[in-house]
């Protein structure tokens, strides 16, 4: 996963793109940042809550992260690629 981008290095192949995301600090479980897909699939069913981790995009931050050539409170975007 390649955090900020929405392409991949030359060579290899993009799998999909989307966004940054994590659980919340607030949260008891633990968390880490994953790529969540920015065309995400819908399961027919029922839509019922099952009360599962909670993801919230990732923003960027200036001090943190230099902008630009981030954008202060702007999501930050990635890309899942393979070789």
């Amino acid at each position: 996963m390649i955090p900020a981008k929405l392409k991949c290095f030359d060579g290899w192949t993009l799998e999909y793109n989307g966004y940054l995301v994590a659980g919340s600090t607030l949260h008891d479980a633990s968390t880490e940042y994953i790529c969540l897909d920015g065309k995400p699939e819908v399961v027919p069913g029922k839509g019922e809550s099952q009360d599962g981790k909670l993801m919230y995009l990732t923003e960027a931050r200036c001090g943190s992260l230099q902008c630009p050539p981030y954008m202060n409170g702007r999501e930050l975007t990635c890309a899942v690629c393979s070789r």
